[in-house]
């Protein structure tokens, strides 16, 4: 079973429609009725969105994590011939506005710079140590959630 179909079986489940999660996500219902439809990948960046406001882990209905290096391009963007690069440059310039900018926000200025390094830090480990960073914090994340920053992650909007 693929992304569309997970997705549509926990919608199902949850008792919601794809019309109803794309006014809440700003995901559009046609991309997400394509990708039931056709049962094909799920951007994780929409997937998170979704997530939170099922309130399921991103990993039930997406199978492509961005952490495992596995992820292909394609697999995220649908491919366009683009020869200057524009399309890239404008896709990356929208998820950095509409993603990781609120979540940098809830830091606050004074966390920037220990958050450049960890950036900076995880970039140049090997996919190995990659895996492993994001397996203690998968870990880490299911045994400690503070519910307040739970909260704050869901007050983004379009991540609910």
């Amino acid at each position: 079973m693929g992304d569309g179909q997970n997705l549509k079986r926990v919608l199902e489940e949850k008792g919601l429609n794809i019309r109803k999660i794309s006014k809440i996500t700003g995901i559009t219902a046609s991309t997400l009725y394509s990708i039931v439809n056709r049962d094909s990948n799920l951007r994780y960046d929409w997937a998170l969105r979704i997530a939170n406001i099922l309130d399921i882990e991103p990993e039930e209905i997406c199978s492509n994590s961005p952490f495992s290096g596995e992820l292909k391009k394609e697999d995220v963007y649908p491919t366009v011939k683009d020869e200057k690069g524009r399309l890239d440059n404008m896709r990356v310039k929208g998820y950095l506005e509409s993603s990781l900018m609120p979540l940098m926000k809830l830091y606050g200025p004074t966390a920037m710079p220990e958050l450049d390094k960890l950036l900076t830090d995880f970039y140049q480990l090997d996919d190995e140590a990659r895996s492993e960073v994001i397996q203690f914090l998968n870990m880490k994340r299911k045994n400690h959630r503070d519910a307040d920053r739970v909260k704050d992650i869901k007050s983004i909007p379009g991540w609910k």
